[in-house]
C-alpha cells in the first residue's frame, strides 16, 4: 500500500518533457511544456515580424503611380486564376487521352455489359519529337542568326547593321509560321486526334511553367502575356473555326502583343500613333531589345526568342495538325 501511494504521488507530480537537454547558455536544465510553448510562440512572432517587414518593402507591391499601390493579395490571385485555366485544360486533355487509350477489353471489364469502345488510335512519341525539336530550333535561330548574319547582310544589301538585325528577326519569325505546322507528317502519314491532344498537353504545361516563372520575377510582364496568350492557348484546336483560331493566335503572338502594347502606351500618354509611326517604333523596339541583351545582359529578348516563341509555335502546330 505504501508503494502505491508513492507511485501515485510520483505520477501526479508534473514532470519535464526532457530531463537532460543542454541549453545554448548556462548549465543543464529541463525543457518543460511552458518553455516549449514560449519558444514556439517566439518563433511565430519572429516570422510575423519578418512578414511585416517584407510588406513594408516595395517587393510585394506594384506602384502604378506615386500615390497608388497594388498589394500582393490583389494581383497574385488574378495571375493565379489565369494560370489555373491552363492547368484545368491540361487536366481535361489528360483525361481525354486516358479515355481514348482504354481498349474494348478494359472498357467492358470496367463498365460491365456496355457496348465496347472502338480501338484506340495509336500515338507514338515520334509524332511529338519533330514539332518540339523544330519549334525549339526556330527559337534558337531567332536568337542567334540575326546577330551572326548582320555582317553578311550589310555586305550584300544596302542596309545598316541595325536594320539587318531587325529584318532578319522578322524574316525568321515569319518563316516559323510556315515551317512547323506540317512537321508531324515527317514521321507519321496519318494525323491522329491523340497526337494533337498530346502536343497541346505538352504546350499547355510548357506555357504555364513559363508564365509562372515570369510572374514571380516581373508580374506586369507575366500578367500581360498571360492575359493575351491564355485564351488563345485554351481555345486552339484543329477542329472548329480554324480561320478564327488562326487570327486569334496571330493577334496574341509575342510580336503582335509588343506592337499592340506600343500603340496602347502612346494612347495612354495621349499621343496617338499612325500606322507608319507605330511600325517604325516597333522596329526600334526590336533593335533596342537585341542591343540591351548583348550590351547590358537584359533577359527579355532571350525569354521571348527561346521560350515564348517556340511555345507559341507549338500551338500553331496544333491548329494545323490535320
Amino acid at each position: 500500500m505504501i508503494w502505491w501511494q508513492w507511485a501515485s504521488k510520483w505520477l501526479l507530480v508534473p514532470r519535464p518533457l526532457c530531463w537532460d537537454v543542454e541549453g545554448l547558455r548556462g548549465p543543464w536544465r529541463a525543457v518543460t511544456l511552458p518553455l516549449a510553448r514560449r519558444a514556439l510562440e517566439g518563433m511565430f512572432r519572429k516570422l510575423n515580424h519578418l512578414l511585416e517587414r517584407l510588406h513594408q518593402s516595395f517587393f510585394l507591391y506594384l506602384l502604378p503611380a506615386l500615390s497608388r499601390f497594388v498589394s500582393i493579395g490583389l494581383y497574385v490571385p488574378a495571375a493565379g486564376f489565369l494560370l489555373l485555366v491552363l492547368v484545368l485544360k491540361a487536366l481535361g486533355l489528360w483525361m481525354q487521352l486516358h479515355e481514348a487509350g482504354v481498349g474494348p477489353e478494359e472498357a467492358e471489364a470496367a463498365s460491365g455489359p456496355s457496348p465496347p469502345l472502338p480501338p484506340a488510335q495509336g500515338m507514338g512519341l515520334a509524332s511529338l519529337v519533330a514539332p518540339l525539336l523544330i519549334s525549339q530550333a526556330m527559337g534558337l535561330a531567332l536568337y542567334v542568326l540575326p546577330v551572326l548574319g548582320q555582317h553578311v547582310a550589310t555586305q550584300h544589301f544596302p542596309v545598316a547593321e541595325a536594320e539587318a538585325v531587325v529584318l532578319t528577326l522578322l524574316a525568321i519569325y515569319a518563316a516559323g509560321l510556315a515551317l512547323p505546322h506540317n512537321t508531324h507528317r515527317v514521321v507519321s502519314s496519318q494525323a491522329t486526334d491523340r497526337g494533337w491532344m498530346a502536343l497541346k498537353l505538352v504546350a499547355l504545361i510548357y506555357l504555364a511553367l513559363q508564365l509562372a516563372c515570369i510572374t514571380l520575377t516581373n508580374f506586369s510582364l507575366g500578367f500581360l502575356l498571360a492575359a493575351t496568350m491564355v485564351p488563345a492557348a485554351a481555345l486552339t484546336e484543329p477542329c472548329g473555326p480554324r480561320p478564327l483560331y488562326a487570327a486569334l493566335l496571330v493577334l496574341t503572338s509575342p510580336a503582335a502583343t509588343l506592337l499592340g502594347s506600343l500603340f496602347l502606351w502612346r494612347e495612354l500618354q495621349e499621343v496617338p500613333l499612325s500606322l507608319a509611326e507605330g511600325w517604325q517604333l516597333f522596329l526600334t523596339a526590336l533593335a533596342q531589345g537585341v542591343l540591351d541583351h548583348h550590351a547590358y545582359g537584359a533577359l527579355l529578348f532571350p525569354l521571348l526568342a527561346l521560350g515564348l516563341y517556340p511555345c507559341w509555335l507549338l500551338f500553331w502546330n496544333v491548329l494545323f495538325w490535320k
